[in-house]
């Protein structure tokens, strides 16, 4: 197991919408700054015959309030952002307890060429 640190990160509301010509919009609003515990943080590539996949994942731990209840509910209306980057969320796990919660999220470099 990796070292686990504290670290303050953002997080925000991930909408879809479409514009007047039918293409998709996604708008990102901070929601909340919140600090939480980062752990197991893992980078990766694969290289195929043609290109690169750049791929990160990361486990965010935080308490368990009513905001990260609703981030678990509907995980895919919310992102964080930690190092200026945006992590969408995979999965959610709520410890037996109740006092915290793991978000496994990962980010999606665009795909290079060779």
């Amino acid at each position: 197991m990796g070292i686990a640190r504290y670290e303050n990160f953002t997080v925000q509301n991930v909408a879809t919408t479409t514009d007047q010509y039918g293409q998709q919009i996604t708008s990102m609003t901070t929601w909340f700054q919140t600090r939480g515990l980062i752990q197991d943080v893992r980078n990766s590539l694969q290289i195929g015959k043609d290109n690169r996949v750049y791929s990160d994942l990361v486990k965010f731990i935080v308490n368990y309030t009513p905001n990260t209840q609703t981030m678990v509910e509907n995980q895919s209306g919310y992102a964080i952002v930690w190092r200026g980057n945006e992590w969408r969320i995979t999965d959610a796990m709520e410890s037996n307890d109740r006092m915290n919660i793991t978000f496994l999220c990962y980010r999606n470099d665009p795909t290079v060429a060779v």
